[in-house]
């Protein structure tokens, strides 16, 4: 994609807050298990990747609903707090906003409990062809293609982005991928970046190696693909042909919790700033591995002066070109 001025990003997704327990280990039914810690974040995936570009230099706008509750309060103050415009995040009368339990034991590793509440009664009352037509890309999280009216809104977003010239970035979930496979299959030709990790990979195209997936979802329309793989870091891929794997930074993990939307954002958003497959992938591998170093999700995204001070003088010029 060509360098451009435009720095606006819509997101459209999950707005959440979350619960996070620190626990000795995994509780069994029926268990009574103390938690060493607990913390309250701004969640969901649509807020998380607003942050993560937010932090990069982007402005963000998010797409999505809370309830008209303390809970929806909470997550639209996070929110703002840290660079978002909410101007498009929709107030539910009757549903509760979504609100996520998170467990995460002692090697970093998180488990959910979610209730989405008022994000699946998101609609396109907030979506507006001005928006999209300001943006230089859609990020959608794939929660939003769960259920309606959310995934209407979602598609038509979709829509309205390939009308407008806006490029389209999907990252998936593993519940989107299980209920929703044959939807997300039929759309891979709309994206500029699809971006997965290697157990939605496997649900997506069972039986299927890394590289061999890689080579299907490009050859199914896919511009760009990353494949995020934890302490791995991340295998991508280009329409060009061009294939990479890139390690990531080595880190304490505290806790995933939005790690994979930190890395998606970033990845999106390099690459839409015009750096190549392998800084971009650097760059994102970087976001993913510090949101780890700390518990809760937004957060735990790292602030942009953190992420500068760790990235090359190359990457910085296309990401802060004021700042060069």
């Amino acid at each position: 994609m060509e360098a451009e001025t435009r720095r606006v990003v819509t997101t459209l997704g999950d707005v959440n807050v979350d619960l996070g327990f620190v626990l000795p280990h995994f509780p069994r039914e029926g268990d009574d298990n103390p938690a060493t810690a607990a913390h309250w974040s701004g969640g969901g995936s649509g807020l998380n990747m607003a942050v993560a570009v937010a932090r990069l230099g982007a402005t963000p706008y998010v797409i999505g609903r809370v309830g008209n509750d303390l809970a929806g309060s909470f997550a639209l103050q996070t929110a703002q707090a840290h660079g978002v415009q909410v101007s498009a995040i929709q107030i539910d009368p009757g549903a509760a906003t979504g609100l996520c339990g998170i467990v995460v034991t002692p090697g970093g590793q998180r488990s959910f409990l979610s209730f989405r509440g008022a994000n699946i009664y998101c609609d396109a009352s907030t979506l507006t062809p001005s928006l999209i037509r300001a943006s230089q890309m859609l990020l959608v999280g794939a929660h939003a293609l769960l259920d309606d009216p959310q995934r209407s809104a979602a598609l038509q977003a979709m829509e309205m982005a390939i009308e407008q010239r806006c490029v389209i970035a999907l990252d998936l979930c593993l519940p989107a991928v299980r209920v929703a496979r044959r939807l997300i299959m039929r759309l891979l030709p709309q994206l500029w970046l699809l971006t997965m990790n290697e157990d939605e990979l496997r649900a997506l195209l069972p039986g299927q190696s890394v590289a061999q997936a890689l080579d299907s979802l490009i050859g199914s329309g896919v511009r760009h693909v990353a494949i995020k793989r934890g302490a791995q870091g991340c295998s991508v891929a280009s329409v060009d042909g061009r294939r990479l794997d890139v390690l990531p930074p080595a880190v304490p993990v505290v806790d995933t919790t939005a790690c994979g939307d930190a890395f998606s954002a970033a990845y999106a958003w390099g690459l839409a700033r015009g750096l190549d497959l392998s800084q971009s992938a650097t760059l994102a591998n970087l976001m993913g591995a510090l949101t780890a170093m700390r518990y809760g999700a937004v957060e735990a995204i790292p602030s942009g002066a953190e992420v500068r001070s760790r990235l090359s003088a190359d990457i910085i010029a296309h990401l802060w070109p004021s700042s060069t």
